[in-house]
């Protein structure tokens, strides 16, 4: 079954994505703890990681799987399907334990759906666009290594 590309669902998506990100960095605060910055730091790595594994040319911040599209098992994608998703994620972590409230929760929560929601809108146009990304979901993890 071909699935249909939704422009206004990849756009939706990656705007929300953005949106939730932006509050995020607005309303927690810094923190210079070692613990903290070596976690972000871990974070932005494995993003970068993930970033030169695929190549810039290649790289689509949009669901939509590009033209020319060929499946990336290497690098990071060896042990998950979407490395980028998990440094967001991995990033805000340790601000969203030391500011245990409601809106850094519930907006960390928003971001996690989303992201969940996004990833599962690409797997199923990855899925029409490759016709071994099936055989690869089997084998990897989708957001943390070795968990989920």
């Amino acid at each position: 079954m071909t699935r249909i590309k939704h422009p206004i669902i990849s756009f939706s998506l990656v705007a929300l994505q953005f949106t939730l990100i932006g509050i995020l960095l607005l309303i927690l605060p810094l923190s210079l703890n070692s613990i903290i910055l070596g976690v972000q730091a871990l974070a932005i790595i494995i993003g970068l990681w993930a970033v030169q594994t695929m190549h810039l040319g290649h790289f689509n911040i949009v669901p939509d799987p590009m033209p020319e599209i060929e499946l990336v098992t290497h690098g990071p994608y060896r042990f998950i399907r979407h490395p980028m998703y998990f440094s967001i994620l991995l990033f805000f972590l340790p601000l969203i334990v030391l500011n245990l409230s409601w809106l850094p929760i519930a907006l960390y929560a928003s971001l996690i759906l989303t992201l969940l929601i996004k990833a599962t809108y690409e797997e199923s146009l990855l899925i029409d666009a490759l016709p071994e990304y099936g055989a690869y979901q089997e084998i990897s993890k989708r957001i943390i290594p070795f968990v989920f």
